[in-house]
């Protein structure tokens, strides 16, 4: 299938004089990368070792309770940042695809219509040519 691609979109691309589609954004393209490791629960900072032991055993339930959720927040954070990031590589895949298969289509286009012109020309001299001779 690369021989294909490569044989279509390059070689006789670039014999018919065409140029490959630009894609619209002008940004270096992304490299995918599969999964992000992070740890579980690197968003949120620990306390300090400066901590005293005055504070009352409501405050520390609440402060546990405020980390546990910030941690959690910052899970459903990097879960979503992981999708779009995913979507966004395969989106860039489908659009090389799409421009391929565009530069592809026109290349053939051009050969048809190549084609096409030599066999309406060439009849058309036959023809021409056969009539002048019988008249």
């Amino acid at each position: 299938m690369l021989q294909m691609k490569s044989l279509v979109c390059k070689t006789l691309a670039e014999c018919m004089c065409m140029k490959q589609p630009s894609s619209p954004s002008v940004e270096p393209p992304l490299v995918c990368r599969n999964k992000r490791s992070v740890a579980i629960g690197d968003c949120s900072s620990s306390g300090s070792p400066d901590d005293t032991e005055a504070t009352a055993s409501s405050h520390t339930t609440e402060n546990e309770s405020v980390e546990k959720m910030l941690k959690t927040i910052c899970d459903h954070i990097d879960t979503r940042v992981d999708k779009e990031e995913e979507q966004r590589c395969e989106d860039d895949k489908k659009n090389e695809m799409k421009n391929d298969w565009m530069l592809a289509a026109a290349v053939l286009d051009r050969i048809c219509v190549v084609a096409f012109a030599i066999v309406v020309f060439g009849g058309n001299s036959i023809f021409i040519i056969l009539f002048a001779m019988f008249r």
